[in-house]
């Protein structure tokens, strides 16, 4: 059949409004598989959707995309997790032109971001209620000075993860042993404030953090702002960011911070985003310690010395004063998570 004849086949199965597909499919019945391929009628289809009947032969290249870009920029916002072939195969055009289209529109594919919870709307709330007011509190008063941090976190013995490679096409990857279910790991718990690290210790084998085991750490940390710090102590008091676990908030914990006369600061479940010992001290510790691989106990309480030893002073007076900028970010999403 002559070329022109294909074409005005083409033309009937359009009017009679049959999808491209669809159309690939009558011609190879009736004129044997393999006839057509789908990718050449998607373009006729795309020629006649523009208003442009003539039959003549197709401009070379690409033909022009004549679908609205407003049409892909609905459809994405609408449910950000379709696919490319998702949309080319909805709005009937081949998933090339949907590449083009959304890189044009400056669309790029993200993968999800983890975060440690689902939020409710009731948790969104309370996050949003408690940034508001510390952050109102420390406008009216300043309390970014009077504030210590603490918190506990696993080191483990190996932090190599696994990545990927640039390699010639011929050329095996590196081997990367599978991590341990179970792996070899020693527990921190650490005080600090603006002024620096205020106290840390090494939880021995068996040891766990409980009510008892706090409260001899808040006994040591109070003796060395004493010392240390007694401004601290001796002005308005210390204030005490810590999360809402168990042994924070059991009775003996609240009867032995009332004996010291420490304000506790309300902490949001789920929200390690506004706790600066997570988004900034830890954060930065998983940084020093990336791909490391430690041999004994002694190797890894080393390590952590030597990251100690490797911050300056400004770098805790950074990680308190970020609770402001971060107080703020908190309202304005109200309450969500943020970056």
């Amino acid at each position: 059949m002559e070329s022109k004849e294909m074409r005005i086949i083409f033309l009937y199965e359009y009017k009679l409004g049959h999808s491209a597909a669809e159309a690939t499919r009558n011609i190879n019945t009736a004129f044997g598989e393999g006839s057509l391929s789908d990718r050449t009628i998607r373009r006729w289809f795309e020629k006649f959707r523009s208003g442009d009947t003539n039959l003549d032969n197709l401009s070379r290249g690409h033909a022009p995309s004549v679908i609205d870009d407003n049409v892909f920029k609905d459809m994405v916002e609408a449910d950000s997790r379709l696919s490319v072939r998702d949309i080319a195969h909805s709005i009937n055009v081949h998933y090339s032109t949907v590449s083009r289209h959304l890189k044009a529109m400056g669309k790029v594919k993200k993968l999800d971001k983890w975060v440690p919870h689902e939020l409710t709307e009731r948790d969104k709330l309370r996050r949003m209620e408690i940034s508001s007011s510390l952050l109102s509190r420390h406008n009216n008063e300043g309390i970014l000075n009077r504030i210590v941090t603490c918190d506990e976190k696993w080191v483990l013995y190996d932090n190599r993860r696994r990545s990927a490679q640039w390699l010639d096409a011929d050329q095996a990857p590196k081997h990367m042993p599978k991590p341990s279910l179970h792996p070899r790991k020693l527990m921190v718990f650490v005080w600090w404030s603006a002024k620096g690290i205020v106290h840390f210790s090494f939880l021995k084998k068996g040891e766990t953090i409980n009510a008892d085991k706090y409260c001899q750490e808040i006994d040591i940390v109070m003796e060395k702002l004493h010392i240390e710090q007694s401004a601290l102590l001796n002005r308005r008091g210390m204030l005490l960011l810590h999360d809402n676990t168990r042994p924070h908030i059991a009775k003996k914990t609240v009867k032995t911070l009332t004996e010291y006369k420490c304000q506790v600061l309300p902490h949001p479940p789920y929200s390690p985003d506004l706790s600066p010992i997570d988004y900034h001290l830890f954060k930065h510790l998983d940084n020093f310690l990336s791909e490391k691989v430690f041999q004994t106990e002694s190797d890894v309480k080393n390590a952590f010395n030597e990251f100690l030893a490797s911050r300056s002073s400004n770098f805790y007076v950074k990680g308190i004063d970020a609770l402001v900028s971060r107080w703020g970010k908190c309202i304005e999403v109200e309450g969500d998570y943020f970056d």
